[in-house]
């Protein structure tokens, strides 16, 4: 199905931002969908059939270890190049950069893995009950010492990051007060190792009348989550890190006021949160688009997707491809999570992302499969009407394809039809020859680089 260039336009940014592109043929579903049909299947996962852990069971010929820490970030890759699913796993990382867990410390790659699992079982659920999974989740209780938080020695860690990056945000009106209060109310929460569940142990938690956020009573972790998740600054502080992650960083009290409405009239609902964002004018103003630096895992992820590129291609250098770029998965800088946004750009993880882009093209053409799924993906995405003939159709084609709706600069595409035109006669083009050069350099691109 042909779409006209506002749907185009709209289709292709909505990809993008709420999932990693699409393969070829995913576009053609999604361009017969439309843009409100497509954003209804996003925002319902559960429609599109996950067959994901049947293929994951084996990555060429390898069993995933979930003991290991490089195998579990192999598995969480391939699920994201892919799922039918885009947005569920959009969501999982966005959860990842939120409750930001490091194996690092944590040093328990089953427990990251479970982690990630829980992420994505609540990826669009409830925000309430999301936040009591977390709390129990081994992979937290290590990282943020919930061991040490006995009775008559309350470790604050928890308390203090829950307030501060997970619900109510900096500045938000608590107070020392609160955090200390908030960490005798989650003494006791404990991990059981050999049970692999979670264990409360009321010998160690203190059960004395406590005073948060003005209210009083012998309050424990749960009761604590349940006064969170009703502040005024809660629903304002994820709605507001919800939009910024989906549209752009700069939201206006006006944006954000419906969505703290949505919040709490679905019952803390983030589908209907996200939901809100996506149907929203600014999700498609001019503020929105192509406002945003994709991250190491959305570049990388949405080239293989776009790509239709087999896994194997990169099977043995994505995830420190990713690293090199400034994203290691399941090892967050710190728990405030990746900082985004110009902190992705500098020059080392420029060239870093010069060369993935170098490397997926060689490997796609080292096995012959490029050209082909170059030919299929065109024909997908209806870029070439004219045909492929001439160095101008050939960039405007594979442009299209790569960045759907998304058009070049006067002196970017000058460039690609300086590489894109044979010596020997200007006017015409060799496909086979220049297609992997075309594709490595429109993803080194400065346009290609944003969401």
């Amino acid at each position: 199905m042909t779409l006209n260039p506002t749907e185009t336009r709209k289709l292709g940014h909505l990809l993008r931002r709420a999932g990693f592109g699409a393969r070829p043929a995913e576009w053609t579903e999604y361009a017969k969908l439309g843009v409100a049909g497509t954003t209804d299947r996003l925002l319902h996962p559960e429609t599109a059939p996950d067959h994901m852990d049947d293929v994951l069971k084996d990555i060429q010929g390898d069993y995933v270890d979930f003991d290991d820490m490089g195998s579990v970030k192999k598995w969480w890759t391939y699920r994201m190049s892919h799922t039918p699913r885009p947005l569920e796993e959009k969501m999982v990382l966005f959860w990842h950069g939120h409750f930001a867990t490091a194996n690092y410390k944590v040093d328990n790659p089953r427990w990251m893995w479970q982690q990630n699992q829980t992420f994505r079982s609540h990826a669009l659920g409830n925000f309430h009950t999301l936040l009591q999974a977390v709390s129990r989740d081994p992979a937290m209780l290590i990282w943020l010492d919930g061991a040490d938080n006995k009775k008559g020695r309350p470790n604050e860690n928890y308390g203090r990051e829950l307030l501060e990056l997970f619900t109510m945000g900096v500045n938000s009106g608590y107070t020392e007060t609160d955090v200390k209060e908030c960490a005798r109310a989650f003494t006791g929460w404990r991990y059981d190792r050999e049970a692999n569940t979670f264990a409360f142990h009321a010998n160690e938690h203190d059960d004395g009348p406590k005073t948060f956020l003005g209210q009083t009573g012998p309050f424990n972790g749960d009761d604590i989550l349940d006064i969170l998740v009703r502040q005024p600054q809660t629903a304002q502080f994820l709605c507001t890190k919800l939009f910024k992650y989906f549209v752009h960083d700069a939201p206006s009290p006006a944006e954000i006021a419906p969505l703290t409405k949505v919040y709490f009239s679905s019952g803390y609902e983030t589908r209907a949160v996200v939901g809100a964002i996506l149907n929203s004018p600014s999700f498609y103003s001019a503020a929105a688009f192509h406002s945003k630096i994709k991250s190491p895992v959305e570049f990388t992820v949405t080239a293989l997707r776009t790509l239709d590129a087999p896994f194997s291609a990169t099977n043995n250098t994505l995830i420190g491809a990713t690293r090199a770029m400034g994203q290691d998965l399941f090892n967050p800088p710190n728990v405030k999570g990746w900082p985004g946004g110009k902190t992705w750009m500098n020059t080392m993880t420029l060239v870093n992302r010069v060369n993935f882009a170098g490397s997926i093209a060689y490997e796609m053409g080292r096995r012959g499969t490029l050209s082909g799924h170059l030919r299929r993906g065109i024909a997908a995405y209806g870029t070439a009407p004219g045909g492929l003939d001439t160095p101008e159709q050939l960039v405007d084609a594979l442009w299209g394809m790569l960045l759907p709706g998304h058009s070049p600069t006067a002196q970017t595409r000058d460039a690609l039809l300086g590489y894109a035109r044979d010596q020997g006669s200007p006017g015409s083009v060799n496909f086979d020859a220049k297609a992997g050069g075309l594709v490595s350099l429109i993803l080194s691109t400065p346009e290609y680089q944003l969401a």
